[in-house]
């Protein structure tokens, strides 16, 4: 299993020499909105909106939130605003190595990697390509994401926290902290992926989620537990440095 913690950091020392974007801008939101970021790019351009430390993590690396330990809570919550621009038409992947660079030095973030035996959940494809609907397909559906697979199983993370039902007693396998779920579906490119979500009376999350991804989607939701490498960030600013 690929250590993307590891390679994460590697990156990040990488970036932190070589990749620089021509300006920019890292504020405070002026309002926090409650909903999802807004992180865009474009040839040249990287523009976030109401984004956490932890999303802009994220976006620099698609590490998933739950292989990121330690650092402040602050991180989880408190809303940035970046707008960078680079010296030519960078494409997505240089954005990303720009961004790293730039959350290291305006951060003063300090990192390291740990790795540790972990129960985690494996998301992988039964068929080949699943059977990932379209946007239009999947109108109607309780439960909607756009996005790219890497980005759908760390959602998937959290979602596999909140309980089945209303009910506290109702048990649920991955209650609590967020468990790394691992892409391992080989799926390429943005997806809409529309799901219907039927608790059982009495049944637990995972199997809930478990079985609208078998029956819906094609794909394939395991326990396993693995050496899992984690990013483990020692030192974070909450105030970045001037612009």
């Amino acid at each position: 299993m690929a250590n993307v913690a590891l390679i994460f950091l590697l990156t990040l020392q990488l970036a932190a020499t070589h990749a620089r974007f021509e300006s920019a801008s890292v504020r405070l939101s002026a309002s926090s909105t409650g909903q999802d970021a807004v992180v865009t790019m474009e040839p040249g351009r990287l523009i976030a909106r109401n984004a956490t430390l932890k999303r802009l993590l994220f976006e620099a690396g698609q590490l998933p939130y739950a292989q990121m330990q330690g650092g402040p809570s602050w991180m989880n919550d408190r809303e940035y605003d970046v707008e960078a621009v680079s010296p030519r038409a960078a494409t997505t992947d240089e954005l990303r190595l720009m961004l790293q660079a730039l959350l290291l030095e305006r951060f003063s973030m300090r990192v390291h990697t740990e790795t540790r035996p972990t129960r985690v959940y494996v998301l992988t494809a039964l068929a080949k390509g699943g059977k990932l609907r379209g946007a239009d397909e999947g109108r109607g559906s309780s439960w909607r994401f756009h996005g790219d697979m890497n980005e759908f199983a760390n959602v998937l993370a959290i979602q596999l926290t909140i309980p089945s039902s209303n009910d506290p007693s109702t048990p649920s396998r991955a209650r609590g902290a967020a468990l790394p779920v691992l892409n391992r579906t080989w799926i390429e490119g943005t997806r809409d992926i529309g799901l219907t979500l039927r608790p059982d009376q009495g049944g637990d999350t995972f199997t809930m989620w478990q079985r609208a991804l078998r029956e819906q989607l094609g794909l394939g939701l395991e326990s396993r537990k693995l050496p899992v490498e984690f990013l483990v960030i020692d030192n974070a600013e909450k105030v970045p440095l001037a612009n």
